[in-house]
């Protein structure tokens, strides 16, 4: 017989339309959670399809504070609860630092700090009532790892980091969990995209990771759904780096000396 280890728990991702948000709602379902995919993207409705009839797609702008705050009264009210959030939309905007405009600063922060920040008051009360839960902020390599041309975005995740451990902090004694995950290079059209455009360079970025590939969205799924279950319940206001060992910041190319000298020969 099965053993899921999220069953009827009730899981709202945002982001959950493609990408690490999808492969996470993906293997929510496959361990007996309900999951709302909570996307701009009407691609969500069609995402959620394709997971069956535990998923469904809530539509919704999360740079609304008031639009966030009505999403979670309604999923109370419809579901009683909810136990899991996982807070994974996110967008970088590239572009010079001296030519960042106010505009497309406030439009990161918005949805990269904002969004996650009001999403966790939003449904921290109600977990808080409920004696519970689990939050997960997906944050990203590059709030250890600079990558130049992306202010806008390393600082935001640079404080998602610190909103994950200060929340961590106040939010234990209601045995609300908040850690975060920050993945690095991901096989998703996001990364794929400007692989493509020749704007990143693949030999460049594996250059400096120790185990020489990009991540797959499973092994983030898989972090996150220990993270969401019962077996991380003493992980408190955590930032767990899943890149390869790429934020252990080698030299590019620095393995080369290691592949040329490290022979069994004494």
């Amino acid at each position: 017989m099965a053993t899921y280890r999220l069953k009827d728990r009730i899981a709202v991702i945002t982001g959950g339309a493609r990408g690490i948000g999808f492969g996470i709602a993906s293997r929510f379902v496959q361990e007996g959670a309900r999951v709302i995919i909570a996307d701009v993207l009407e691609e969500g409705g069609e995402a959620a399809r394709r997971l069956g009839e535990r998923a469904c797609f809530y539509r919704i702008d999360l740079r609304s504070r008031s639009a966030i705050f009505e999403m979670a009264d309604e999923l109370v009210r419809r579901y009683g609860r909810i136990d899991i959030l996982v807070n994974c939309a996110g967008i970088a905007r590239p572009v010079p630092t001296l030519k960042l405009s106010e505009e497309v600063l406030d439009e990161v922060i918005d949805i990269n700090l904002k969004a996650p920040l009001f999403c966790c008051q939003a449904v921290g009360r109600y977990m808080r009532r409920q004696g519970g839960g689990s939050i997960i902020n997906i944050s990203s390599g590059n709030s250890r790892m600079i990558n130049v041309g992306r202010t806008p975005y390393g600082i935001t995740k640079g404080a998602v980091n610190l909103l994950t451990m200060q929340l961590g902090a106040e939010w234990a004694m209601y045995h609300i969990k908040v850690n975060a995950i920050a993945p690095g290079w991901i096989e998703t059209e996001m990364v794929k995209r400007p692989l493509r455009s020749g704007i990143l360079d693949e030999k460049k970025i594996l250059s400096v990771s120790p185990i020489g590939r990009f991540g797959k969205v499973e092994e983030i799924a898989n972090l996150a759904l220990f993270l969401a279950g019962d077996e991380s319940d003493y992980i408190v206001g955590q930032v767990l780096f899943a890149d390869g060992g790429w934020s252990l910041g080698i030299m590019p190319d620095g393995l080369d000396y290691v592949r040329e000298n490290d022979t069994e020969e004494e």
